[in-house]
Order: C-alpha cells, then sequence, then structure tokens
C-alpha cells in the first residue's frame, strides 16, 4: 500500500540553494553563515580560500579529481570518493544538518577532464585517432547535473557555489550564468535548485567615501538568472545584503514573525 507524502513535510523545509557571483563578494563566507543558522555543516572543497571561514570551524574534505584514486593518508581525495562516503553509516553519525560545495566552479573543470580522459581511453580502445567532442560534453553534462542532482536530494540544507561568467548574445544582450563548462549544462543548472542567488557587488561613493555595497538578485534581473521558490511573496527582485541566510529566515518566518518584522522595519 501506497502512504502519500504531505507537502508540509520535512523533506520540503530542507533549503537548496545555488549561489553565484564574481570574485569578492563573499560565497564561501555564506558557508559561515549556513553553520551559524544551521548548524554543523560538512564542505566539498574544491577551493583554497577556506581560510576565510577558518574560524568558523566547518568540517570538510578537499577534492582534486573527479573519480582518480584517493589517498587519505596524502591528503588527496576525488569528488566520487567523498560523496560514496557522504551515504556511509559514519556520515550519518556525524549529524550534520547541511552540506555544500565550494565551488562548482573548479568541480566542473575537473568533471570535464575525466570526461575528456575516458572518452580518450574509449577512442584509443576503438582505434581511432581523435575521442568523441559530443560524446565528452554528453558525459561531462550527466556528470555535473546528476552530481549536482545527488546533492540536493539529500535529506539536509544545501549550499552550491559558483563564480559568474559574463556572455553577450548576438543582439549585445549581457547575460551572468554559473561559470562552468559547456553552454547547456550551465543554463540547466538554475533549474535544478529551489533558490538561485546572485551576488552583485557594487562600489558607491557615500559622503566621499569609497564604500562597497553587497546585493543579492533574486529573479531575472538585468542579465542575472536568480529564482526563488517564494510562496508569500516576501522577497524582492534585489536584496540589499551580504548574507543569504537573513534571506532564508525570512522565507521560514511564520505569519506573526514575519508582520513582527515588516513592522520593526518600518520604525
Amino acid at each position: 500500500m501506497f502512504e502519500p507524502l504531505n507537502t508540509a513535510g520535512d523533506d520540503t523545509a530542507k533549503r537548496k540553494v545555488l549561489l553565484y557571483g564574481h570574485h569578492g563578494w563573499g560565497k564561501t563566507t555564506q558557508l559561515k553563515y549556513f553553520q551559524e543558522h544551521f548548524g554543523k555543516g560538512f564542505i566539498f572543497s574544491g577551493e583554497s580560500g577556506l581560510s576565510s571561514i577558518r574560524s568558523a570551524g566547518i568540517d570538510y574534505l578537499p577534492f582534486s579529481s573527479w573519480d582518480d584514486p584517493s589517498d587519505p593518508k596524502k591528503g588527496k581525495y576525488s569528488f566520487k570518493d567523498i560523496f560514496k562516503w557522504t551515504k556511509s553509516e559514519d556520515f550519518k553519525k556525524k549529524g550534520y544538518t547541511w552540506i555544500g560545495i565550494d565551488s562548482l566552479t573548479e568541480l566542473s573543470d575537473l568533471s570535464y577532464q575525466h570526461a575528456e580522459k575516458e572518452e580518450k581511453i574509449r577512442a584509443e580502445k576503438l582505434g581511432k585517432k581523435n575521442p568523441d567532442g559530443f560524446a565528452v560534453w554528453g558525459n561531462h553534462a550527466s556528470q555535473l547535473i546528476g552530481a549536482c542532482k545527488a546533492i540536493r536530494d539529500m535529506n539536509m540544507h544545501c549550499i552550491v557555489t559558483a563564480l559568474a561568467k559574463e556572455s553577450t548574445d548576438d543582439n549585445g544582450n549581457v547575460d551572468y550564468w554559473c561559470m562552468i563548462a559547456g553552454k547547456a549544462t550551465m543554463q540547466q543548472l538554475p533549474g535544478i535548485f529551489d533558490c538561485v542567488f546572485c551576488g552583485v557587488r557594487v562600489t558607491q561613493e557615500i559622503e566621499g567615501r569609497q564604500q562597497v555595497l553587497r546585493y543579492v538578485i533574486t529573479d531575472e534581473v538585468r542579465g542575472w538568472h536568480g529564482k526563488v521558490r517564494d510562496e508569500k511573496r516576501r522577497l524582492k527582485a534585489v536584496e540589499k545584503t551580504g548574507n543569504i541566510v537573513e534571506l532564508l529566515k525570512r522565507l521560514d518566518m511564520d505569519d506573526d514573525e514575519y508582520n513582527k518584522l515588516k513592522t520593526k522595519e518600518k520604525k
């Protein structure tokens, strides 16, 4: 007999976030905010910049390949081996409440390299001079999108970060997408996540002094491709903040809490 799930259940309460933006916005810093709000978390790290959140004391493992043999004694781990560990009882015992990938840009490069290497091996076995380029891109897309879906589907909050890439179409329109290999993959990615936040950093002169202002775009604005599952329409298309957890808190508030917040903001 089937037992229907309910939309108000625990699974739908987990936040699945993609955050992308240019260098210096504070993407990695959001992992610290996740830890402060959601509790103990774990990071798949492809970045060397975790020193910016050193004080947060977040568990992580660094990945340096997609599927090469891991050697924990030498500090070498593949993304696939780390992911396999997240499905183990040992991982469950850690009590993590959220998981992050920092960053998808790094992981994308490793995914493409692996797909290219595998296709070269296949071509050599078949006696072909060159690997099939279409197969390389297809396998890369399948790997990367599959990895994002697998992380998203874990029963915990998740955050995936990526650099932003600027592109101009034939009509001169500028778009900002996640910096990952493959145009089709790049455009498919936002559909996987509940929230796609775009971090924008602006320098303005205020009272004779240069100040850095940070914004989060949550919708389709000026070439950025944000979105949010905002059942009660609480977020603006452009929010002035450098902390996406503030936005997630607002989404999770009950009506009384939200009304109190709005009253406080008006004072």
